[in-house]
C-alpha cells in the first residue's frame, strides 16, 4: 500500500501522477518490471537479470508489486518447488507506458553515460 501523502495534492486531492510515480519511483521497481516485460521468471533468474538487488529487497519489491497487481507470483509443484513470477494485465499495461522513457533516455541521455557502452545493451533496443 502506497502512503497518501505520497499520492495527493498539496491540497490532498488524489493525483494520478503522483500515485504513479510513487510506485515506480521505488528502486528497483522500473528495473523489475522491465526484466519481466518479455515473460515468467524464475526468482533467481529475475535477481540475475535486475543486477545489484539484493535478495531481501527484491522480495520485498514483488511483494509490493504483486499487492498493487502489477506482478503476479506462482507457486509451481515441483521437487524442490520454484516460484515463478509474471507481470500480470495491469503489469503489462505499465510497461507499456514506461517505454517511451527508454526511448528518451536513447535520445537524451547518451552524452550523461560515463561510459558510452552502456547504450548498447538491452535497454537502448527497447527504446529505439
Amino acid at each position: 500500500m502506497i502512503e497518501r501523502k505520497l499520492v495527493s495534492t498539496p491540497d490532498g486531492v488524489y493525483c494520478p501522477v503522483r500515485a504513479t510515480l510513487a510506485l515506480v519511483g521505488q528502486k528497483w521497481v522500473p528495473h523489475i518490471i522491465y526484466q519481466l516485460t518479455p515473460g515468467k521468471q524464475r526468482f533467481n533468474e529475475l535477481a540475475r537479470a535486475v543486477g545489484g538487488c539484493n535478495s531481501r529487497t527484491l522480495r520485498d519489491r514483488l511483494a509490493d508489486l504483486e499487492g498493487v497487481g502489477v506482478v503476479s507470483r506462482r507457486i509451481v509443484e515441483t521437487m524442490p518447488p520454484r516460484v515463478e513470477y509474471e507481470l500480470t494485465e495491469r503489469g503489462q499495461e505499465l510497461a507499456q507506458a514506461l517505454s517511451p522513457l527508454a526511448g528518451w533516455g536513447t535520445r537524451h541521455m547518451v552524452d550523461q553515460v560515463d561510459d558510452s557502452e552502456a547504450v548498447d545493451g538491452p535497454m537502448a533496443a527497447a527504446g529505439g
